[in-house]
């Protein structure tokens, strides 16, 4: 187990790694909002527009209920089962694809590419795992990049899964917002 630890570098954290994690989640949030506009613009195009039965907030030409009401077609009204499902797989594909990407691709990528591999690992990411998401790219690209620099930075898997997780997590708090309330949604644009 010590073994599998080391070499997928789920190293613990320091407090000054937590400071570097808040920093990165923060940075993500801003340019994915700032970044929003961009994902509006590509999905106008027919080759690049998202698939009809994707939601919002992944649709970006759709609009936002708050508190939305279903999700994927799932009511959300009282459905704690669909919350208490979704939250344990979401959480277990993040960890997957940082386990993959951070830990076993990232430390091969840095005696290749030194000090730049946080680079190639966040391009290619982007690149294998979102390319479905075409109209999105180019404003996913800080997220995609800021994992791989923590957990470069840091030498810790913990800090790229705590990052792409706790930014991850505001879908959960909208959803959960559903699940609770029910109310006659607002339609919103979500910047």
């Amino acid at each position: 187990m010590q073994n599998f630890l080391e070499r997928f570098r789920f190293n613990p954290l320091t407090e000054n790694d937590w400071y570097w994690v808040v920093g990165a989640i923060v940075f993500t949030i801003f340019f994915d909002q700032l970044l929003e506009p961009l994902g509006k613009f590509f999905a106008r195009f027919p080759i690049l527009a998202p698939p009809s039965y994707l939601p919002a907030p992944f649709n970006p030409l759709k609009r936002m209920e708050l508190p939305p009401s279903e999700f994927f077609g799932v009511t959300l009204y009282g459905n704690w089962k669909m919350l208490i499902i979704f939250i344990p797989l979401h959480l277990f594909a993040m960890l997957s694809e940082e386990i993959m990407w951070r830990g076993f691709f990232l430390p091969i990528q840095q005696e290749i590419f030194g000090n730049w591999a946080w680079v190639v690992n966040g391009l290619l990411w982007a690149w294998v795992i979102h390319a479905c998401l075409k109209w999105h790219f180019i404003n996913m690209l800080p997220s995609m990049l800021i994992a791989p620099w923590i957990a470069q930075f840091t030498n810790s898997t913990w800090a790229s899964f705590a990052t792409h997780s706790i930014g991850n997590s505001l879908l959960w708090i909208l959803l959960l917002a559903g699940v609770i309330k029910k109310a006659k949604p607002q339609n919103i644009n979500i910047i």
